[in-house]
């Protein structure tokens, strides 16, 4: 529930009492009045009323739609309890409704939520050192915590949250503080694991690929893009909704902190598919974040102004910001279409890599052998020189793989794709837990 205070000039007070007492809303509230001015007026009368969440929305859109001014002194607070004779029915009628946050509530939320700057770079680079140690180390528990320190969640739901209520220069400070965050985390993770390689406290001849943690982000794929889209859509939901900004801040560093950790050691460990792969990974959980926010944003009721005809575009923006805001909208939208082709070739790929494998497991000469899975470097648009890296994954009896499965695989692979591909085996026996490559 809510508290409203609102505070107009007495030459207003009926039309306030005709908001407040519409048999929609129907509140009971209580005045109290100034004393009169300098200039011999009246005074202000202030309005004190409780109401459910859901309810901070019509009652500002009646007072806008009277004329009048709720920006000139309006002030919501959160409410435990309220013992009125009406309210109890008027939580009643608003407890189908979602209650989510007002647009001003959502607003001034947002600002809130937004790390100082300081904080917020230095919060990314810790995150992502982090990060990169647990990718390493292959450590689950280290990158989840590198998720909770992780400040991304404030400047990825401002920007869509600013987008909608038309505050343009806190979405184009937000989409600044995105991208310079993690173009920082990757210049800090890349030096940070080539001295970790270089001094010996990982092994040079460690191949990060084969590290659980980092496979799983050598490149995005669909279930990657929706997980990330479902990210900022829970965000959304959540902030909008006043659930737990901690959890929701996790869910959103996911997507985002171990791949750009991921690009620092493709560029320490010179693996460059992968770390175009995690860069691009990077870039479309970013990008989908967003997106997903701020189309949830808009299925919660939260309408742009600029959007549904109240106004157009270039008038929601000031002349001042006509520029920064144009290039920064071009920009987002540049990103969107190249990281949307290269990714739907990277999915493109894969899809046909893995109709590739299972034909080839297809046939009765390996018929006692079970697919459990295939992974692969970016072999997209643009992929880097050389053979991409393929790993299928097969459970069989016990022993070794026989001595054609790879062979086949990429042959196979290759005709499908027209790439050229390096094929790893990694052959479980299904009596053990043992691994050996082939």
């Amino acid at each position: 529930m809510r508290q409203l205070h609102v505070r107009v000039p007495a030459s207003e007070r009926s039309s306030v009492e005709a908001v407040l007492e519409d048999p929609d809303l129907d509140l009971e509230y209580v005045t109290s009045t100034g004393g009169s001015d300098d200039d011999g007026d009246d005074g202000d009368v202030h309005f004190f009323f409780p109401l459910p969440t859901a309810a901070v929305s019509d009652v500002l859109d009646g007072l806008d739609d009277a004329d009048i001014d709720s920006d000139t002194y309006t002030v919501v607070t959160k409410g435990e309890f309220a013992h009125t004779g009406e309210f109890s029915e008027l939580q009643r009628e608003y407890s189908d409704e979602t209650p989510t946050l007002s647009r001003a509530e959502l607003g001034a939320g947002v600002q809130e939520l937004r790390w100082p700057r300081l904080m917020y770079y230095g919060g990314s680079v810790l995150s992502v050192l982090a990060a990169t140690c647990g990718l390493l180390l292959d450590q689950p528990a280290l990158v989840i915590g590198a998720m909770v320190i992780a400040p991304q969640v404030s400047a990825a739901l401002a920007a869509p949250a600013a987008a909608i209520d038309g505050k343009w220069d806190v979405f184009t400070g937000s989409v600044k503080e995105q991208v310079l965050g993690l173009v920082l985390a990757i210049l800090v993770a890349t030096p940070f694991a080539l001295a970790l390689r270089r001094t010996g406290f990982v092994p040079p001849a460690v191949e990060v690929t084969s590290i659980e943690l980092v496979g799983v982000r050598l490149a995005p794929s669909l279930l990657s893009t929706i997980g990330a889209t479902v990210a900022g859509i829970v965000g959304a939901y959540g902030y909008s909704t006043e659930q737990s900004v901690s959890l929701i801040g996790v869910m959103i560093a996911a997507a985002i902190v171990p791949a750009a950790g991921g690009v620092g050691l493709g560029l320490a460990w010179g693996e460059q598919a992968y770390a175009v792969g995690s860069l691009l990974l990077l870039a479309v959980n970013v990008l989908a974040i967003n997106i997903g926010a701020f189309v949830a944003f808009l299925l919660l009721g939260y309408e742009p102004p600029w959007l549904f005809g109240e106004q157009s575009l270039g008038d929601s923006v000031p002349d001042a910001d006509v520029r920064r805001v144009y290039v920064t909208i071009l920009l987002v939208a540049v990103a969107i279409i190249v990281t949307g082709a290269l990714t739907a070739s990277q999915v493109g790929f894969g899809h046909q890599t893995k109709g590739a494998v299972q034909g080839t497991m297809s046939s009765p000469a390996y018929a006692d052998l079970d697919m459990t899975g295939v992974t692969t470097e970016y072999g997209g648009l643009g992929a880097p020189s050389g053979p991409t890296s393929v790993t299928v994954t097969v459970s069989g009896p016990s022993g070794t793989p026989p001595d054609d499965l790879a062979s086949d695989l990429e042959s196979e692979i290759e005709r499908r794709t027209d790439r050229d591909v390096a094929v790893a085996v990694d052959y479980r026996s299904s009596s053990t837990t043992n691994a050996s490559s082939g």
